[in-house]
């Protein structure tokens, strides 16, 4: 069976999990004092560096380590 995902597969559940985290992560810096704006602000970098992460290194697990099965 190949589990190989595309890379609109990929993006989706790279999108879907960071918005997850966006909701929690925007809630915890609430409960710090952080006003909506500062929260929005500090989020927007996290998602993106988040999201980079979460692609590439799933793009190359399933490259390099899915091939070999």
């Amino acid at each position: 069976m190949n589990a190989k995902q595309t890379w609109l597969q990929s993006h989706a559940e790279t999108f879907t999990q960071n918005i997850v985290g966006l909701l929690i992560g925007f809630i915890i810096l609430k409960c710090f004092g952080l006003t909506a704006s500062e929260s929005v602000q500090l989020q927007a970098v996290i998602f993106i560096t988040s999201y980079l992460r979460s692609y590439l290194i799933r793009r190359f697990f399933n490259r390099f380590v899915g091939a070999k099965s």
